[in-house]
């Protein structure tokens, strides 16, 4: 039999001969930069499972000082740290964008929801809607991170605080504020709006869009059926039952708001918050000159299709997502300013083509 070892190509870099001089071996992966991907890739980690806990048990951190390391400090990241918000620190460009375009008089705030932090808004490029935004339109994008566990009303006045120090700390005069929110960070930006019309805060004056994905205006289900079956396990004569709704009952005070999404303090406050569904949410009302657009999904195809109209995306339903949270009348109503995107579950919401296509049409409409 005849060898079949193929022939060497003389063209081909592999097969030349190493003794050559004029061979040059191909350089090795930089070990450096290896080591800062998976420094990056475990901090990320780090950072989300750190979220999750927040999200599930934040409220207690003040309680027990053992938890306090892990209690997430509301603050804008950039790179996964936090800003610092001194005038110092934002006129310089690289402490918080990713180019060095000139300082820009539009900000754009993307808040996320329940055990999220701001990685979540992150596409498989890297790329996300406020990198897009500031690419396409000038707005310089800023990405809250906070502990979800606690009560919105809570975060709400704290971010009323934070945005207003923002504002006044700018490089530039801002002359226009857009807020991009998924689920719970829709909540919170509608108590931060009310806390800080009560305090005066500037910043108010100048947002102009806001953009709800997946918010729930009138709450969970899910929430509210947790609420449901801990009151029926405690009813139960049987230790064994009781026992596992208390530690159901363990449900932060951030997952609690969502049954009815309260955005205020009297929602809650001198109230027991495991009443058997009992709905204490007072008014809100809209900023006024402030456009809203509502960005839902569902699980079907069909719209008309049962599962849509009980469970949305699986989480929200189109119904508390589209409640302007005040304007019930609005409730079923279609608008111009609202879409919601078959086959799409609560968190694909978070990095779609098709969702920012729309807010740019929502932008450039006039």
């Amino acid at each position: 039999m005849s060898d079949q070892t193929p022939s060497k190509d003389p063209n081909n870099s592999t097969n030349k001969d190493k003794s050559n001089s004029d061979f040059v071996p191909t350089p090795p992966k930089s070990i450096t930069k290896t080591v800062w991907k998976v420094f990056r890739k475990a901090k990320k980690v780090t950072s989300q499972a750190n979220s999750i806990i927040n999200g599930s048990v934040g409220d207690k951190f003040q309680e027990y000082s053992i938890l306090k390391p892990l209690d997430i400090k509301m603050n804008f990241y950039h790179r996964q740290s936090p800003i610092k918000l001194h005038k110092e620190s934002l006129r310089k460009r690289s402490n918080y964008s990713y180019n060095d375009k000139p300082v820009s008089n539009k900000i754009c705030i993307l808040i996320h929801g329940l055990v999220f932090n701001e990685t979540c808004w992150q596409f498989k490029d890297r790329s996300d809607y406020g990198k897009k935004l500031e690419e396409d339109y000038g707005f310089t994008p800023f990405y809250l991170r906070y502990n979800t566990g606690l009560h919105i009303s809570d975060n709400g006045q704290e971010l009323a605080i934070l945005l207003e120090e923002l504002y006044q700390n700018y490089p530039v005069k801002i002359e226009e504020i857009c807020f991009i929110c998924h689920s719970m960070g829709g909540l919170l930006m509608h108590s931060a709006a009310y806390y800080a019309q009560e305090e005066g805060f500037d910043w108010v004056t100048k947002t102009k869009k806001v953009f709800l994905l997946g918010t729930p205006h009138l709450g969970s289900f899910f929430e509210r059926f947790a609420n449901v079956t801990t009151n029926i396990l405690q009813r139960v004569p049987n230790w064994h039952t009781r026992l596992v709704g208390k530690v159901i009952n363990l449900r932060s005070a951030g997952i609690k708001d969502l049954r009815y999404g309260y955005l205020r303090e009297e929602d809650w406050k001198d109230k027991n918050p495991d009443s058997f569904l009992e709905n204490t949410k007072n008014e809100v009302p809209k900023l006024d000159g402030v456009e809203y657009f509502i960005i839902s999904g569902r699980l079907t195809k069909e719209e008309t299709h049962w599962v849509n109209c009980f469970f949305g995306d699986i989480l929200v339903s189109k119904k508390s997502a589209n409640a302007h949270f005040i304007d019930t009348e609005e409730i079923n109503s279609e608008s111009d300013n609202s879409i919601q995107f078959a086959a799409t579950h609560h968190f694909k919401l978070l990095t779609m083509d098709e969702v920012y296509e729309k807010i740019k049409f929502w932008i450039e409409r006039k």
